[in-house]
């Protein structure tokens, strides 16, 4: 699923994964308010605004639409 929306939309929305089980993951979930579970997204739209940040969704589909909300025309 990733590789798909990395290759679909990567030349206009950044991706990055954050691992839970290290001290920055961590401090990174806390600092965004993201409840301990899998998956967890935070989403930021281009001026660095948090438009998301919760667990979920678990569906490819779910998780377009998160990269949707935040792909610029």
């Amino acid at each position: 699923m990733w590789a798909d929306l990395e290759e679909e939309y990567g030349d206009r929305v950044e991706f990055t994964l954050v691992d839970r089980e290290t001290e920055e993951g961590r401090e990174f979930i806390r600092d965004h308010g993201v409840p301990i579970g899998q998956p967890g997204f935070v989403v930021y739209d281009a001026s660095g605004e948090v438009t998301y940040a919760g667990l979920g969704p678990t569906r490819e589909s779910g998780v377009r639409e998160l990269v949707l909300s935040v792909v610029p025309e």
